[in-house]
């Protein structure tokens, strides 16, 4: 064989040829490959299986917080099986497998959350994140991505053009600093990034410590390293609990364990059959407790918990607006098909009895357009108060 044929056979090494005395000519192998790309590219993709309505029934039946009626139940099906379980529980939804559990009005690898308020858009980047290393102000108007305008557009909408966005190098996030202001642009690099569930920032010798969401094992702990490292005799401690929607139950009532005196009663969990149970502080050395928390309509949840349950022993005062009104646990079941199901199984009550859910936490100081407040305004404004009320 010559020499050169011998060098080309060589480089086809890594591709050995079938057996069984079939001779493929070498160069046929790029035709071939050819062929292959063709049927790969036009083979049907990929069909996804419909929930498992069967399983959600039962999980339904027997773990929901109030059992759902039959003529409810006979409604649902893989077609409107959102708006069914809505129906039935307002809290209640259907997880697809590989979906992300977090809502559509954040972007991870931007650090940012955009939100509705007063009929308006507005976006907050998250501290250390790409778009705070941007500039991106506190609080700000969005007006645009990448030059699409995006006033008067669902937050479903600004989450798609999110997702669109990110897949480039560079997302110009275009936003004005107050209603009616001139617009301004910033470029935004997307990169992975995890969101942390606590942040801070220092303003003068107070300390804003942001609960973004209740994360389980992790946020109590990151809490009390927090007061450690940045609480000092005389700091005044503010908690920001604006837009947490809530998170995990026991990683609230942890944390309201870390003020609350030894002994005393944090909240009672009630299930479908009436078992109750009863959780108090524990003992050990208590923080400081925040000076004030701050909540909003958005405060959701496990934020709802810790807020009503510092208010209810006279540890802090509430500022803001009257909370969402859900003092209800969900739990994640899993489903065959890899997805889940989030479904409503606790109701969660103060000490006195009292439930949040419908009527949300009353803060003690009303503050009105507190959503979109800067956390130096407040803290300037709260600080008048107190001079004038002594």
């Amino acid at each position: 064989m010559p020499s050169c044929t011998r060098s080309f056979l060589n480089i086809l090494k890594p591709f050995p040829m079938p057996r069984n005395n079939i001779f493929i000519y070498p160069g046929a192998l790029p035709f071939l490959s050819l062929i292959a790309i063709f049927f790969i590219m036009s083979a049907p993709a990929p069909v996804l299986a419909a929930p498992p309505v069967d399983e959600i029934y039962t999980i339904m039946v027997l773990k929901a917080l109030r059992l759902p009626s039959r003529d409810s139940l006979a409604t649902l099906n893989d077609k409107h099986l959102g708006k069914r379980l809505l129906a039935i529980d307002p809290y209640a939804r259907y997880v697809p497998p590989a979906s992300s559990s977090k809502e559509s009005s954040h972007s991870l690898r931007l650090g940012v959350e955009v939100f509705a308020n007063k009929s308006r858009l507005w976006i907050q980047p998250v501290p250390g994140g790409p778009a705070d290393r941007a500039g991106l102000p506190e609080f700000a108007v969005l007006l645009a991505i990448n030059g699409v305008k995006v006033q008067g557009s669902t937050l479903d909408r600004i989450s798609a053009l999110l997702d669109k966005a990110v897949q480039k190098e560079q997302v110009i996030i275009t936003v004005s600093a107050t209603p009616g202001a001139k617009g301004k642009e910033y470029k935004v690099r997307p990169a992975q990034y995890k969101s942390p569930s606590i942040t801070w920032r220092r303003t003068g010798n107070d300390i804003v410590l942001r609960i973004i969401e209740f994360e389980a094992h992790y946020s109590a702990p990151a809490l009390s390293a927090r007061f450690a490292t940045l609480v000092r005799p005389g700091t005044r401690v503010v908690l920001d609990l604006r837009g947490c929607s809530g998170g995990d139950l026991y990683e609230a009532l942890e944390i309201a364990g870390m003020f609350v005196p030894a002994g005393l009663p944090l909240a009672s969990t009630y299930d479908r059959t009436g078992v109750v149970n009863t959780y108090r502080s524990p003992a050990g050395q208590k923080l400081k407790c925040p000076d004030w928390i701050i909540i909003d309509n958005r405060s959701a949840s496990a934020a709802e918990i810790l807020a009503g349950i510092l208010q209810y022993h006279h540890l802090t005062r509430v500022v803001g607006e009257r909370s969402y009104g859900k003092c209800l646990s969900q739990t994640l079941f899993p489903l065959s098909d890899g997805g889940g199901l989030w479904l409503t199984t606790l109701d969660v009550r103060f000490p006195d009895n009292r439930s949040c859910a419908g009527s949300g936490i009353k803060p003690d100081i009303p503050f009105p357009d507190i959503s979109v407040t800067r956390q130096a305004e407040i803290i300037g404004e709260m600080a008048k108060r107190s001079l004038k009320s002594k």
